[in-house]
């Protein structure tokens, strides 16, 4: 069996909620155990979604990127753009996002001030990238 790791921290979040929570004596704990649970929970669902939510903004931001050519760093955001991670390991897909924020910062810093469609552009990216980012109610 090839275990799933969002599925079995999902269940295991439940487990402690509805399991071992009621079972807890003092009030402390009780809090404790129920922000685990909850952390649990919300690292269940980041796991089964990350991979997936970072290349869908990493293209978003290679659309950005090349509309923004004229734009100062153009160099750095095309050597991003044509990229790819290291390897599908999250932490390496992490990295590789993380430069392509960091380049979407500067950016946005040129855009506020030189260009207002290209501003308008980026705080569409932004709702939509905290949309995809969201976690269950």
């Amino acid at each position: 069996m090839i275990p799933e790791p969002g599925k079995a921290l999902a269940e295991l979040a439940d487990k402690l909620a509805l399991g071992v929570l009621p079972e807890v004596g003092s009030t402390y704990a009780m809090a404790n155990a129920g922000l685990i649970s909850l952390l649990m929970g919300a690292l269940a669902e980041e796991f089964e979604r990350a991979i997936d939510n970072r290349f869908t903004d990493v293209a978003e931001l290679r659309h950005l990127f090349t509309r923004a050519s004229g734009a100062p760093g153009a160099g750095e955001r095309a050597s991003f753009a044509a990229s790819e991670p290291v390897s599908l390991a999250l932490a390496d897909v992490c990295a590789w996002h993380d430069e392509g924020m960091q380049l979407l910062i500067e950016l946005h810093r040129w855009a506020e001030q030189a260009d207002a469609t290209v501003d308008r552009e980026i705080w569409q990216f932004l709702y939509r990238h905290t949309e995809r980012n969201r976690f269950a109610d």
